[in-house]
C-alpha cells in the first residue's frame, strides 16, 4: 500500500465472511502501517502514537488501528453514542466524487458511531442494524513508561455504505482521512493522517481528504 504516490489499497482474497476477525488481524500485521501523526492543534504536549493498516475484499474493508496512549477510556457502549469522547479512532470516506461522506468512529472497545452527510451538521445516523454487522476485535497490551498499547481490527461490510447500494470496491476511487482523538480524556488530543488546516480541531473538512484507489483483484 503506497499512500504517498499510488495510494492503492491491496486486495485480500478469500477473507469475506470466511475468516475470523482474528485471522484478518494477523494478516494486516504484515501490511505497511500508515502513521496518524499530524497534530495541528497540539500545544507542545506529548501526543499518542497511532497508525493503521488497510486492505479490502469482495464485500468488506479491513482496517486495523495501532495505538499507544497514556489514558484508556471506553465509557460508551451503545451504537451511535458520542464515542469521540473516549479513546477513539475514526475513518472518513467519500466514494467516487460524492460530495457526501461517511464517518465511522470507534472507541477502543469497538463501539461504533456512523453517519453520512455533506457537512459536520445535519448528518444522518446510520442504522444500528447495519452497524451491528461490523466485526471487530480489541487487543489491549501493557506498554511501558505509563503508556497503554491497544489495537482495534475492523471488518467493515460494504453494505454499511447504504447510500451506495451498487458499490463495487474493485478499482473504486475514494477520498479518505483517518483520525485519532479523545475529546473527553484528561489530555484531549486530535491527530490526523492527512493534515487538516483549521483554527480549531475539526475533522469534518472533506477538502482535506486524500484520494485512494482500491487495487485490481488478484487471484
Amino acid at each position: 500500500m503506497d499512500m504517498a504516490t499510488g495510494i492503492n489499497i491491496p486486495y485480500l482474497n478469500g477473507f469475506d465472511d470466511l475468516r475470523s476477525v482474528e485471522a484478518v488481524s494477523q494478516v494486516l500485521d504484515g501490511y505497511e502501517q500508515q502513521l496518524i501523526q499530524h497534530a495541528p492543534w497540539a500545544n507542545g504536549e506529548q501526543q499518542p502514537q497511532a497508525s493503521f493498516a488497510l486492505a479490502y475484499g469482495n464485500d468488506e474493508i479491513y482496517l486495523k488501528y495501532y495505538v499507544t496512549e497514556h489514558t484508556l477510556k471506553a465509557e460508551y457502549s451503545k451504537f451511535n453514542d458520542p464515542v469521540f469522547e473516549d479513546s477513539c479512532v475514526e475513518f472518513f470516506i467519500a466514494f467516487d466524487g460524492d460530495a457526501n461522506y461517511y464517518n465511522l468512529e470507534f472507541n477502543c472497545m469497538g463501539t461504533c458511531r456512523g453517519q453520512y452527510g455533506r457537512h459536520k451538521t445535519g448528518r444522518t445516523f446510520l442504522p444500528v442494524s447495519l452497524l451491528k454487522t461490523i466485526r471487530h476485535q480489541t487487543l489491549v497490551k501493557n506498554g511501558n513508561a505509563g503508556n497503554i498499547q491497544w489495537e482495534l481490527t475492523l471488518c467493515i461490510p460494504k453494505k454499511i455504505f447504504k447510500y451506495h447500494p451498487a458499490l463495487s470496491l474493485e478499482k473504486c476511487k475514494a477520498k479518505v482521512n483517518f483520525f485519532k482523538c479523545g475529546d473527553g480524556l484528561p489530555e484531549p488530543h486530535f491527530l490526523c493522517w492527512n493534515k487538516v488546516e483549521a483554527q480549531k480541531p475539526e475533522f469534518h473538512l472533506s477538502r482535506f481528504f486524500k484520494e485512494i484507489t482500491f487495487s485490481p483483484q488478484v487471484y
